[in-house]
């Protein structure tokens, strides 16, 4: 998946590869599950952020305070070895653009992918850079293969 509209349009990729835009996709349900950025404040002020993670939408959500800030989205698969999870498209909305919102988003769901014991395929540019910065992450990291490619087309 390309795109490659302007960053001054709504919703286009910035250079760091973070899509930011107007919220396009409803909040996760209830059911999803919560986890406190680690770079949140603990004291539950408006800015805490979290992130929770919504299997049924495919996607972990970034919070501030009560807001939907942005997401990331993955396909899960089962990888020659392991499990494995695709990440393919991360956006923060322009209102919540330069908080790190994208950065925290991403090493919390990466992290509690690997917890989950699955391996991790960044296909999304800004996930693919976040990984190339974060030595920790790459020994959980699987290249990108035609059949990731294949199975986002089909998300």
């Amino acid at each position: 998946m390309s795109e490659s509209p302007t960053p001054a349009t709504p919703g286009a990729p910035e250079p760091d590869g973070a899509h930011h835009g107007a919220p396009d996709e409803a909040a996760p349900d209830t059911t999803a599950h919560d986890t406190v950025a680690p770079e949140a404040e603990a004291d539950g002020t408006p800015d805490r952020a979290f992130i929770r993670d919504n299997p049924e939408k495919r996607r972990f959500d970034v919070f501030v305070g009560e807001h939907h800030a942005g997401f990331s989205k993955y396909r899960d698969v089962d990888g020659a070895d392991a499990p494995q999870r695709i990440f393919f498209h991360t956006v923060v909305f322009d209102e919540y653009e330069g908080r790190g919102l994208a950065s925290t988003l991403t090493r919390t769901a990466l992290e509690q992918t690997v917890r989950e014991g699955r391996r991790i395929v960044p296909v999304c540019p800004y996930v693919t850079r976040w990984v190339e910065h974060h030595e920790e992450a790459a020994p959980h990291v699987d290249a990108v293969r035609p059949e990731h490619l294949a199975a986002i087309e089909q998300a």
